[in-house]
């Protein structure tokens, strides 16, 4: 047992470890849908048999305005929940999302801001990585289709009003396996994932 004057300065001790802590860190219950234009959007979709499990690793850069950005991300897939954690170039964690069909629990670093909202990130990958008739089930309006290009493969996501939203190019026919190329119309927001071998 500890004596009682030991148990003061270990109790604030604790206390003032678990303070640290929780000032690095954030958590937050998230939406499960994202708007991805005016007149669009995105609901998560839950596992589904058809999307396949195990651990994937990606570097994803975003452009806007002049500005770029880039992390690392892993994306572990189960029969149960999807889970994405975000890390900065040099290794240190920045966020990890659950979604375990349902719902949605983000833990950020408080670097990233409030604003920053890592299920966005999620919706993309699953857009990009999905089977399209699983997305297109998903979608508050518009449709995500398979389109001609001068590439291995193109998708693209157009509003109900065939205004296009987001367009992905792919470098292999495999998209885990693939460099994609996104781009965000209205937001004017360029995405490059590069899957790591």
């Amino acid at each position: 047992m500890i004596k009682t004057h030991y148990r003061l300065p270990l109790l604030c001790g604790l206390l003032l470890c678990a303070l640290l802590l929780s000032g690095c860190s954030q958590q937050f219950q998230r939406q499960t849908c994202v708007a991805l234009s005016e007149a669009l959007s995105y609901c998560l979709a839950p596992i589904n048999e058809q999307v396949e499990q195990g651990a994937h690793s990606q570097t994803v850069q975003f452009s806007h305005d002049g500005q770029t950005h880039q992390l690392i991300t892993e994306l572990q897939i189960d029969k149960n929940t999807m889970t994405l954690v975000g890390l900065a170039p040099l290794g240190q964690p920045l966020f990890t999302i659950v979604y375990d069909g349902h719902r949605l629990i983000s833990q950020q670093s408080n670097l990233l801001g409030k604003d920053f909202k890592a299920e966005y990130l999620m919706a993309i990958l699953q857009l990009v990585y999905w089977p399209t008739d699983v997305i297109n089930q998903h979608l508050s309006a518009g449709s995500w289709q398979q389109h001609p290009c001068q590439l291995v493969l193109c998708r693209q996501l157009t509003a109900d009003n065939n205004d296009v939203v987001l367009n992905a190019e792919y470098s292999q026919i495999v998209p885990w396996q693939a460099a994609i190329d996104i781009h965000i119309i209205q937001a004017d927001v360029q995405i490059m994932i590069q899957a790591l071998q």
